[in-house]
């Protein structure tokens, strides 16, 4: 009987390592799926920011508008700082 439970007691330590693996691979692609999903959200903002101020120096009622919404977004004192020397607010 006790080889048995020895047997059983190594299944249970064999598994809980294979749990305790699959959860660190599970915490790692998390990691990686949020830096995926930064970078893209990086880009994208990069993109469309760059498309707005571009129709904005083309027309003036938009950039207006765009200052506008600006003032009103949730903004550090830090990016409202670069902001106003970016002539954007």
């Amino acid at each position: 009987m006790t080889s048995a439970m020895n047997d059983a007691n190594g299944r249970i330590e064999s598994l809980k390592q294979r749990e305790r693996e699959i959860r660190d691979k599970i915490a790692k692609e998390r990691v990686r799926a949020a830096q995926r999903n930064a970078k893209s959200e990086a880009k994208l903002f990069s993109l469309v920011g760059r498309a707005l101020v571009k129709y904005a120096a083309e027309t003036p009622d938009f950039e207006l508008m765009l200052k506008q919404i600006l003032q009103k977004a949730a903004l550090s004192d830090s990016e409202r700082a670069f902001l106003r020397a970016s002539g954007w607010q």
